[in-house]
């Protein structure tokens, strides 16, 4: 199969997009193993998505940004960095020098949007964020520069962080955020609608 690896796993609740930067505490002795070699060989592992114990199809690969503190007891706190999405196959139990399992994955890859879809999701996502801000919001020219970045930008939950890396495409994605951005502008606008009636009374 194409794009099937091997890479070590960290199976955690989380699903961390291409390109976004995420945070996180390290503590157990066979993760602390993990990110110390990562971040000396500069590889990448996997993040299998965990939910109420169940491992579920899809997930995030990432490297090693920073590690902001270590502490004395081998504890981190490091940012994370999204590279790629998988779906998952099934965990390998830890070779005899590790401490920690690696998953069987098959990297997800689909072609990029076009400029013309992302220009149909730009207008709803500058409104929307500077509804969310109160104030005038610059993304810069290029921005987004990929449905990742833009969902990115308005901080989905994680169930549906996790439906939007489930879906099979770039255009299928963009078109799922011009509906969750219509969605969540409705939902601002009432809510700023209330809040102003609240005053007026």
């Amino acid at each position: 199969m194409e794009n099937l690896v091997v890479l070590p796993a960290f199976p955690l609740g989380v699903i961390v997009f291409p390109g976004e930067e995420f945070y996180l505490h390290i503590f157990e002795q066979r993760y602390k193993q993990l990110i110390k070699e990562a971040e000396a060989d500069g590889t990448t592992f996997c993040i299998p998505f965990i939910d109420k114990g169940k491992t579920h199809e899809f997930g995030a690969i990432v490297k090693v940004k920073t590690v902001f503190s270590e502490y004395p007891t081998g504890q981190m706190d490091i940012a994370v960095e999204g590279v790629d999405i998988f779906s998952f196959s099934n965990l390998i139990d830890p070779d005899a020098d590790k401490l920690y399992s690696k998953a069987l994955i098959q990297i997800i890859k689909s072609p990029a949007a076009t400029k013309e879809e992302l220009l149909t999701v730009r207008p709803l996502l500058l409104e929307y964020l500077q509804l969310k801000k109160g104030e005038p919001v610059n993304l810069g020219a290029g921005r987004p520069l990929s449905s990742f970045d833009a969902a990115t930008l308005i901080n989905l939950p994680t169930e549906k962080k996790y439906l939007f890396i489930a879906l099979d495409s770039e255009s299928q994605r963009i078109s799922w955020l011009r509906n969750e951005l219509k969605i969540l502008l409705q939902s601002r606008k009432m809510e700023l609608q209330l809040n102003e009636n609240f005053y007026l009374n």
